[in-house]
């Protein structure tokens, strides 16, 4: 996965490539890494995802302009780039009445002509890219994009894959990136409404 970089003593964990399979931790001799319970993972800065010596910090709310047009109400369009399907499992559990999504104003629609973003899950296999292209020349302006999983982010363990595109951002431009494998319900929810400015 290469999720974990060294020069000398300092360490780099990306977690737009890492699985968070915990292996780094039981490897680490001097425990250096720790993996901690926190859902709130989200950002809207790629390189954000990279933690070193400074501590993680939490993704400010976006623009004002954002906020004032999806605030309220975020129409979403789903697509599967060529995953495992564990994404769209944690993603569809937001639907259920444990975590109610719509009561925040957020639903998914069938079509990119009703939605105002696509949220998408998948290293963006050769299959797909092209349908993922036009899914999103579909979507009317203004419009967002959700990298959601550590393969939509990055292509996750299909990385530098021939027949994948590590990654939605090398296809389209991402707003959000929202790193797991797969991300837990709780981090996207987090992720959703802290980008909205309905969370601080």
């Amino acid at each position: 996965m290469q999720a974990i970089t060294r020069e000398g003593r300092s360490i780099t964990l990306d977690m737009g490539r890492c699985t968070f399979c915990g292996e780094c931790t039981r490897q680490c001799p001097d425990k250096r890494i720790e993996f901690s319970r926190e859902h709130r993972l989200a950002t809207s800065e790629r390189n954000a995802l990279r933690i070193g010596n400074a501590p993680f910090t939490l993704m400010p709310p976006a623009d004002k302009d954002i906020r004032r047009l999806f605030g309220r109400s975020l129409k979403l369009r789903q697509v599967s780039a060529g995953g495992c399907n564990a994404c769209e499992a944690d993603t569809n559990v937001l639907n259920t009445l444990v975590f109610d999504l719509g009561r925040f104003g957020i639903q998914f629609v069938a079509s990119p002509r009703h939605a105002d973003g696509l949220l998408v899950t998948g290293p963006v296999s050769d299959n797909m890219k092209l349908a993922l292209e036009k899914t999103y020349n579909a979507l009317p302006s203004p419009r967002l994009v959700i990298a959601c999983g550590g393969c939509a982010i990055s292509g996750g363990p299909y990385y530098d894959h021939p027949e994948c595109h590590n990654g939605v951002g090398n296809i389209v431009p991402v707003n959000l990136y929202i790193p797991g494998c797969p991300p837990h319900p709780l981090t996207i929810l987090d992720a959703l409404l802290r980008y909205l400015g309905q969370m601080k």
